[in-house]
Order: structure tokens, then sequence, then C-alpha cells
């Protein structure tokens, strides 16, 4: 039976449906529109929806065909006004004339790089959008670079283009479709000569039009096929890249990037273990604190501080265990330490040698490259994973054997460009050298999801460098404890105030960067329970601030930078400033200032040194040498280091006086035969933790005034008396002045925290910054007032806090807020995290059609995305899981979050880009007591 059905299509199909539509006896009125529409899309959808509109009006016609595909995304957006519309999912006409879209995937994965004909395409001398490489395309979406930097950024777009472009490659095959319609020999001869002329292969394939006639016929939706009813407009699955059709009036309201949380319910499951008593340990720059904690009733039981010993952790954290109440010890369920270790071994260059076996792209400039040794291997992927170059296992031997031999190398650490995306290589290289040598090796894909091949190999470098540090510190502290009968397992803050258990944090020490305050932070939203504010860490050192925002920590997702080393570990978004209790005040040109550099207060030093009141007496008497300058006034004392340090003669001289007394700079310097006081050779014995360095400090003060009394008030006033002498001030005026010139720099590091979309920092060097902060924070301008209000309060933590925050917040007019053992906060914070697990993995398109998981090994493709995102979340969620269970906690509550990246192109449509899948699982540490309780049982067995 003959059907009145009208056709508007590109004439590039004109041949093969009139052949069609011919064989089958159907009544079709053409409309073709002229080859290259494509190129426009925009002027392509305005011709096509004329053309309907003009058919629709006639009213002669059942429906139309549509011989166009998605087509640039020129068919999208199309309204069906009063007739149905028929038309293909496909993305162009290649797969119109192969049949369908699984035969043109199949050809394409075989030859990516092929120049199709037929006798439509040459009669027209057209050419399908997706043979074009001017550009990038996205299926045969043609996408211009500068469009994209318009709409989404330069970032954005060069993201994009690395992807798209990775897939095409330059025409190595000139194929012409037979499709049955018009054979011709001339058609093929110029299909071969196009490959004669380019030196290219050549192919004759068999075309098919099994899918053209099924489009004339059809009446209804099919997996190939799309009916759009009246009144509906054609839109796009961005993510399936496929052609759908919703009901005119139906707005699509997809944003660039979506979250979605999704509970998997089967995961959760409530932990039986709770941890009673628990012990923290904060072995901070200055200060160790040690506190038990009864976390049942979320109470302090005992606390104590004792002064860091950073040449031995351990002496530190005994002095403040010997403090606390020893009733408690026994009693303890579990220690959670939080240290600096990690950040001072990066910053000091410590650690044991490692080996770097980098797989870069292509074209690497060995000069990038600062560390040595290093090796460069064969084994390169794509940026999507697929592997271009497999890794040569003779190649990995040879160049471990070669850095253990030349330059002792005790680890090893893999990086490789695409990594991060498929670990295939990283993983073969690591399982090499581990059997070939014995040694640790670090993976970069382990420890960071950067795409950033170099940051890294940064990462697995460091990490592999500090591991026998940690390693040492955690061995030691077990023996401390033994020596009190703690015999409770370890766990480890890591740098986003989360725990993992002792020997997760044996593998991965460099997760311990700004473990310290981490810790501080999580101890401050403990004690307060605010969910909104900023947080200030006043210790000995430093000052750090922080931000709590609706319960969470404010986290910097692009890594730490410590020591100049840039590290891709998720740590807190800090910022530290060079403010502590026992900041040095120097006195320089009749300009006093406070800080960044540290010392021990006079005051401590003549309570533990002997010897101390000579090394008044001599700067009393020599009070003219510090008119200009205070530097020499500094007193020097020998700590209790026994490191094996080869010193120097000079240095020898130094510490020989020191066994005897502390001196002042101006002292020693003569007494060594140094020429000046700042040519005495301190900086190696200061490193190395042989010579402390004492001054004038914020502690010192808060004695003389009667705030603060721990030490030797006496000899803090002879000292600070000097410099009044110096600065024509009494010394009770001074005392004032000084403090208050401490409260006014907490005030602007406040400040500076919270103007986190700038650089705080050039402030500085504004005269008309300056001028402002001056009356803000001193006395207001006659003719204005300055005014800034902070919009949450400020959480106030540290031994020294509480004399200072309460003032420094007036000007921001804000609330302090400084809990109960705000002075302990940060070993609170260490014993009541939990462990938290995080990680996540992308889901991208995958050349012509097909999905692709980002991040597993050996980079799966999928050609459903349904089956692409169970496969991922399959993945994540053994990943976590396994990673729980190394951490130390028995929890299978894991949460997931998804994101996806659709942005909207210049035409109003949206393209995927990729899926992230998110999957987190907070957790009590439980785990740790389960497995100290077993190796307990196996010892008493033993015994037995």
């Amino acid at each position: 039976m003959n059907r009145k059905i009208s056709v508007i299509a590109c004439s590039v199909l004109a041949v093969d449906i009139k052949h069609i539509a011919k064989n089958a006896g159907l009544d079709i009125s053409y409309h073709f529109l002229e080859a290259g529409l494509h190129e426009n899309p925009k002027l392509l959808k305005e011709k096509l929806q004329n053309t309907i509109d003009t058919v629709s009006s006639s009213g002669e016609y059942e429906r139309i065909i549509i011989g166009y595909g998605v087509c640039g995304k020129g068919t999208i957006g199309i309204h069906s006004r009063n007739i149905p519309l028929v038309m293909p999912k496909v993305h162009d006409c290649i797969a119109l004339f192969l049949g369908g879209d699984k035969e043109y995937k199949n050809q394409f994965k075989k030859h990516p790089g092929t120049i199709y004909l037929s006798a439509g395409w040459i009669e027209e001398k057209a050419e399908p959008a997706s043979q074009r490489d001017q550009y990038a395309y996205f299926g045969d979406r043609k996408l211009n670079f500068h469009d994209i930097v318009e709409q989404h950024g330069k970032l954005a777009a060069e993201k994009t283009f690395d992807f798209l472009n990775t897939w095409q490659k330059n025409y190595h095959r000139a194929a012409y479709i037979e499709t049955g319609a018009k054979s011709s020999k001339k058609y093929e001869k110029m299909a071969q000569e196009m490959a004669e002329l380019f030196h290219w292969d050549y192919e004759k394939i068999r075309g098919s039009q099994a899918l053209l006639e099924r489009l004339l016929n059809a009446e209804s939706s099919s997996d190939e096929i799309l009916f759009v009813p009246e009144e509906h407009i054609i839109g796009f699955d961005a993510i399936n890249e496929n052609l759908n059709a919703r009901p005119a009036g139906v707005k699509i309201t997809s944003q660039p990037d979506t979250d979605t949380d999704e509970d998997i319910e089967s995961y959760k499951e409530e932990q039986q273990d709770y941890i009673k008593i628990g012990l923290g340990i904060d072995a901070g720059g200055t200060y160790t604190d040690a506190v038990v904690y009864d976390l049942e009733k979320n109470i302090t039981l005992s606390k104590a501080k004792a002064l860091t010993t950073k040449w031995d952790f351990t002496i530190g954290i005994k002095k403040a265990l010997e403090k606390l109440d020893q009733n408690f010890l026994d009693k303890i369920e579990l220690v959670s330490l939080s240290t600096t270790l990690a950040t001072n071994a990066i910053v000091e260059n410590e650690g044991q040698k490692v080996g770097l076996i980098l797989m870069p792209p292509y074209g690497l400039d060995t000069k990038d490259i600062q560390y040595q040794p290093y090796a460069l291997i064969q084994g390169q992927l794509e940026i999507s994973g697929k592997e271009i170059m497999p890794v040569d296992p003779d190649q990995i031997k040879t160049a471990a054997a070669s850095m253990i031999e030349k330059h002792n190398v005790t680890a090893f650490a893999v990086s490789g460009y695409g990594g991060s995306v498929n670990p295939a290589h990283e993983l073969k290289a690591k399982e090499i050298i581990q059997e070939e040598t014995g040694l640790f090796v670090s993976c970069g894909h382990e420890l960071s999801s950067t795409l950033n091949f170099r940051t890294r190999a940064v990462t697995a470098m460091l990490n592999a460098r500090i591991i026998p540090r940690l390693a040492s510190l955690l061995l030691d502290l077990e023996r401390v404890m033994s020596g009190y009968n703690i015999k409770a397992p370890v766990v480890v803050v890591k740098g986003d105030g989360t725990l993992m258990s002792s020997d997760m944090a044996k593998s991965r020490p460099v997760e311990t960067i700004l473990s310290g305050p981490a810790a501080s932070v999580a101890g401050a939203k403990h004690l307060t329970g605010l969910k909104d504010a900023m947080v200030v860490d006043m210790g000995g050192t430093t000052t750090d601030t922080a931000s709590l925002s609706k319960g969470l920590v404010s986290l910097n997702e692009q890594g730490s930078n410590v020591g100049g080393h840039r590290t891709h570990v998720k740590a807190l978004d800090i910022r530290t400033s060079g403010l502590g209790g026992d900041s040095l005040i120097s006195y320089y040109k009749k300009k006093f200032n406070i800080g960044p550099k540290r010392v021990a207060p006079v005051s401590w030093l003549s309570e533990y040194y002997p010897g101390t009141d000579e090394a008044l007496k001599y700067i009393d008497k020599h009070i003219e040498h510090f008119a200009r300058s205070t530097f020499s006034m500094q007193i020097l004392a020998k700590t209790g280091d026994v490191k094996n340090l080869e010193l120097t003669e000079t240095e020898e001289k130094i510490i020989k006086l020191l066994e005897q007394r502390p001196y002042s700079i101006d002292e020693i310097a003569p007494a060594i035969g140094s020429l000046t006081e700042y040519t005495v050779p301190l900086e190696r014995l200061e490193e190395n933790f042989i010579v402390q360095k004492c001054g004038l400090t914020l502690t010192d003060l808060l004695h003389i005034n009667g705030m603060f009394e721990n030490w030797d008030t006496k000899a803090a006033e002879k000292y600070a008396e000097i410099y009044a002498f110096l600065s024509i001030k009494p010394l009770p005026k001074l005392v004032d002045y000084l403090l208050k010139l401490g409260t006014r720099q907490l005030s602007l590091e406040l400040l500076k925290h919270r103007l986190d979309d700038i650089n705080p920092d050039e402030m500085d060097n504004s005269p008309a910054c300056k001028t402002l902060l001056e009356h803000l924070l001193n006395t207001q301008h006659p003719n204005y007032k300055v005014s800034i209000s902070l919009d949450h309060p400020v959480i106030g933590i540290g031994a020294p806090i509480r004399y200072f925050l309460p003032e420094s917040v007036i000007p921001l007019k804000t609330e302090a807020v400084i809990p109960e053992d705000a002075d302990v906060a940060n070993a609170i914070g260490a014993i009541t995290s939990f462990v938290f697990i995080s990680r996540q993995i992308g889901i991208i398109p995958y050349e012509f059609g097909g999905y692709i998981i980002e991040g597993a090994s050996d980079s799966p493709s999928f050609r459903d995305f349904d089956e692409a995102e169970k496969y991922a979340k399959k993945m994540l969620t053994d990943k976590v899981l396994s990673m729980a269970l190394e951490a130390g906690t028995s929890s299978k509550d894991i949460k997931f979050k998804i994101r996806d990246q659709i942005p909207t192109l210049a035409d109003g449509e949206q393209l995927f880009l990729r899926r992230t899948i998110f999957a987190s699982l907070k957790g009590r540490p439980d785990l740790v007591i389960k497995r100290k309780e077993k190796q307990k049982q196996k010892d008493f067995d033993g015994l037995g």
C-alpha cells in the first residue's frame, strides 16, 4: 500500500533514498537540501525548520522523514509542528550508508583514520563532518577552540581539546562504500586516486541500505530510529549522545555541573565497637600536648604540655606523658598522633635516597626535571588512558639496578603520563621493581588523581623519601608507650584532619603534611560545635588560620606547597604566619618587629640553664653594642641533641663554650675569633637542633605583666629593661605597647585569611591599604571611619590565644570563642577525629561512541553508559572498602556523589564531557583495636 510521505534530507542521500523508494513503491515527495550545511548548524536548523513548516502547512502528508542525524547538532531544537517526524539516531551520514552506528563504530575502531566516499558524496562533491580535522570534533560536531574559550575559559577549552584530539589520527585509508544504489567504476576510481595521491591504503567496503529502508517505513521509535510526535521538539541526550524528543513547552534545565547525592543502603553498617578512653598527642613546632579524653562523655580527664624536642620527638612526648594522671594510662584504648615530622622532613630535605622512574609523553624536555637520580623509560599512554607503547621490563630492571649501584637508592617512585587515568603502566613498573630489588615503590596514582604527572611524581618521591622518618617515630612512640603501660594501638592524623592507621601512615607518610594544623581545626570544631567559623591556632612558633563552613573544613584540593615542593595531597586550606608566643621581638633602627623567627623565651632559658645571669650581665655591660640592632643580644644555649654531625673547628668551639653556660651572640663572636656577630656559624647547629637561640618574646612580656607565670620572671624583666632603655620607654609602657602590637598583627592575620579571593599579602605593598588598616586597627581618621565586620565568630585555640584574641577581634566586629581546653585543642582534635576515605573515578566518551573508565587499570571501555556507571561504582566500592580496612575502620557506610560536566555550547546545546563519581566513607578507627587484641592473643598463645 502506497503511503504519502515527505523526505527532507541532505542531498548526499538522494541517490540511495530514491533507489529505495522506487524499489518499495513508496509515494514520496523530496526536498533535498544542499550538502555541507553541517558546517553551519545554525543555517542547517533554519533551513530544515523552514522546509518542515512548509511541508506541514500543506496538509498533504502523514509524516516527514528527516535525512539527517545529529549533524553538528543542527537538528537539535527542531519543532515537529502538526505532523510527526521520523529520523535516524546517528551522528552523520556515514552510519546511514553502512547500515547503522554499530557497523560504523566497528569500522572506526579498526581504521579510525579513514576518508569515506560514496556515489552520493562524489556527485555532490561533499564530505562528512567527521572527516575534517582542522578543528576538534565531538562525534560529528565541529568545535571551535575560541568559542569554547569564550564560553568556558581557556583552561576548560584546553582540557576539552586535549581529550577530543587524542583519538584523531592522520588519515591512512580511503574507503569507497558500495551501497548498491548506483554502481559506477568512476566513483571507485576517484577513491583509488585519492588514496594513491596521499599514499593511503584503499578499500572497497560493502554498505547497506537497511537503516534507510527502516527509516522510510518507520511509524514508531526504536534503538535506531526516533519517532517525533506532533508538537514535539528534537532534543539531545548529552550523556548517551543520542537524539530524543520532548513536548514543546517542556524546558530542559541542565547545568554545566550538577551534583546528585546517592546513598547506597546496602553498604550501611553500624559499627559495634566504641572507643571510650583515648590519648591524643600533638607534637607541634614548640610544644607537645597530651590529653587523656573520655570519648563517651566528651570530657578531658587529664592534660599536659612539654616542649617539643625536634631532634627526637619522643623525648618531648615522654615528658608530656610524665605530667599526665598516671591512673588513666592503662585504661587508654587508642592513641592518636598529630605531628609536624613529615612537613619538617620535606622542608629540611631529609630522608632516604629515592630513584624516580618516569614515563613521560613524547617530547619531554629533560631540563624540566630538577630531581636526581631519575630515569625515563618507555610506556606511553594517551591522556585518555589508551596505550601507545607498553613498558619494557628489561629496561625497568636495568634502570633500577643502575640507580642502586650509582646513587645508593633505597626506594623508588614511579609516575607516568596518563597514569591517573590508567594506572596499568605504573603498577607494572612497581611490580617489576619490587620483584627485582625488594625495595619500597611509591606510585603517583596511589597518592594523587591530578592529571599533571610531574606533580604526581614529586608527591610519590616525597612519600618514598620520608617513609623511614615517620616509621621510626611510630616505632619509637610504641616503645615510649610501653614504658607507661599503654598497650593501645596508634592512629595518625592526616593533613585533611582525618585518621589513618599507623601501618597505613608508614606507607603513605606524605599524607600527614600539615597534620598538626588539621588536628587543631578538628579540635576547635569538636570543642565548640560551631559549623561556620574561622579557626585561629596560636602556638609558640606560628599562627595558623583556617575556616569551617557548614560543619566542613575548607580544604585545598590542589594540594599543599611545602618546602618549595608542590604536592597533590589534600590538606587544609590554611594560612600560616610567623606569629606565636615565642616569636622574636627585635629592635632595628628604632623600630620594633615581632617574628617571624621563633626563639626560646629568656624566662625559660633562665629557669633551666644555670649561668644565664652571666650572659645577661654581659649584655647589660655592653648595652651600647645594641643601639642600632638587638640581633646580637640573642642568647645561645646547647640542647640535649647528640646527632652524629661532623662539626667544623669553629662549631666545636661554640659547643664547648655553650657546655659551660649560655652566651649571647655578641659575647661569643670574639671568643671564637669571628670578625662580626653576623659571621658566627650557627646555621647548621640550629638546623640540627644542637643550638637554641633565645630572646625577648611575647611569652616573656606576659610574665612581666603577671598574666602568665611559668618560668623566671626576673630574668625576663632584666632582659626587657635593655629594650626599654634602647627605645627610651618605661618598661610598663613598652610591655603594653608590644603586646598591643602582637594583638594588631593577629587582627591583620584574621583579615588576610578572609581575603581569600586575592593575594592578601599585596596589601603590605599598597600605601592606600596600609593607611586604611592603620586607621582600622589603631586610631580612626578625624574625617572618616574605617569599618570591617566579619560574618562569623573566631574560635581561638593554642596556649597564648586567650591573651590576644579577645582584643584582636574588636576592630573586625565579631565574637571570639575560646573553648575550655583551648590550650590542648590540637591533641583533643587528634583523638576525636574519624577515619575518612574518599576516592573518585571518571566516565568519559571514548573515540566515536562508547565510554571509558578513567582511573581504572587498562581503562576498560563500554558501549552502554549504564554498564559503564555500574562498573565504575563497583570498582569504587571495592577500592574504598579496601582502603577503609587498611586505614583501620570496619565502617561500610559509603556515600556516592555524582557530578556531570555538560557545558552549554554557543548554540545553546549541551556537550557531555565526563561524569565524575565520588565515593566517601566515614568511620571510627575500631579495627586497629581489634588487630591489637588479636596480636595480644597471638602473643599469649605463643607463650602457652
